[in-house]
C-alpha cells in the first residue's frame, strides 16, 4: 500500500482550464459593458429626438405647465372672491354693535360660504342679547343666530361666553 502524504504548505498549480475560464469571464464582462454603453447612447439619442418632436407639437408648453397653473389660478380666484366681499360693511356693522359690556374674543369669517362666526364674552345675559339684536339691526349681517352660550360660574362676576353665527356678503344660505 502506498503511503499518503499531505502537504498543506505548497500552493496548488494553476490549471490551463482555470486560466481559460478566467479569460472567458473577462471577455464576457467587457462585451457586456460595451453593449450597455451602446444601448445607453442610443436611448439618450431617442430621448433627444422625442423632446424635439414634443417641442414642435402645438400646445406642448401648456401641458407641461398645466398642473402648476391650475393651482395658481385656483388660489388667485380665492383671493379675488375674498376681495369682492363687503369687508367695510362688515366692520362698520361690528363697530356699530360695539357694547362696553361685551368683549369680542374672535371673529372667524368664511368668505367662501358667506358665514361669520363670533366668539365673545358678555357681563350678563342681557348684554349678550342686546349685542345680538344690535348685530341684526346693523345691516351687513343676516340671520344672526345665537348658537351657544355658557355661564362662567367660577368667575366672580359670572361672565357669559357665547357664539354667534351670521350670514354676510354676497352668498345666501343658512349659518
Amino acid at each position: 500500500m502506498r503511503r499518503l502524504e499531505l502537504d498543506f504548505h505548497r500552493a496548488p498549480r494553476p490549471s490551463p482550464w482555470g486560466w481559460a475560464l478566467l479569460l472567458a469571464g473577462l471577455i464576457g464582462v467587457i462585451v457586456l459593458l460595451l453593449a450597455h454603453r451602446q444601448i445607453s447612447d442610443e436611448a439618450s439619442r431617442h430621448r433627444a429626438t422625442i423632446a424635439r418632436i414634443e417641442a414642435r407639437l402645438p400646445g406642448a408648453s401648456l401641458t407641461a405647465a398645466a398642473p402648476a397653473d391650475d393651482a395658481t389660478l385656483a388660489a388667485a380666484r380665492r383671493v379675488a372672491e375674498q376681495q369682492q366681499q363687503p369687508w367695510p360693511e362688515l366692520f362698520a356693522s361690528l363697530e356699530a354693535a360695539d357694547n362696553k359690556d361685551v368683549a369680542v374674543l374672535t371673529l372667524d369669517p368664511e368668505p367662501g360660504r358667506g358665514v361669520l362666526k363670533i366668539h365673545a364674552e358678555a357681563r350678563n345675559l342681557g348684554a349678550m342679547l342686546a349685542y345680538q339684536r344690535r348685530l341684526e339691526e346693523g345691516g351687513a349681517l343676516r340671520q344672526v343666530v345665537l348658537q351657544a352660550h355658557d355661564l362662567e360660574k367660577e368667575a366672580t362676576e359670572a361672565p357669559v361666553r357665547f357664539h354667534i353665527v351670521a350670514n354676510w356678503g354676497g352668498r345666501r344660505g343658512g349659518p
